[in-house]
């Protein structure tokens, strides 16, 4: 943080992360269309990867925020 396109990363990943922690993916995708604004979802995310280059741990995160938007951003 801060994503250079604006995703709000941490809120993203914390969503998606209690989807699997809760096993509910149902409930985790309201919370996310919810409480993520449109303009710090995942699908923002134009894979600069900045984040990547910063982030301590090493996360994949331009292939995680993609899972992101699979699960919650996109029609099923």
């Amino acid at each position: 943080m801060p994503c250079p396109a604006g995703v709000n990363i941490p809120a993203c990943f914390n969503i998606y992360n209690n989807a699997f922690i809760f096993e509910d993916t149902s409930e985790a995708k309201k919370n996310y269309n919810t409480f993520i604004k449109k303009e710090m979802m995942a699908s923002k995310c134009i894979e600069c990867g900045k984040c990547e280059e910063a982030c301590p741990q090493f996360i994949p995160i331009i292939k995680k925020l993609k899972e992101v938007v699979s699960l919650f951003e996109e029609e099923k």
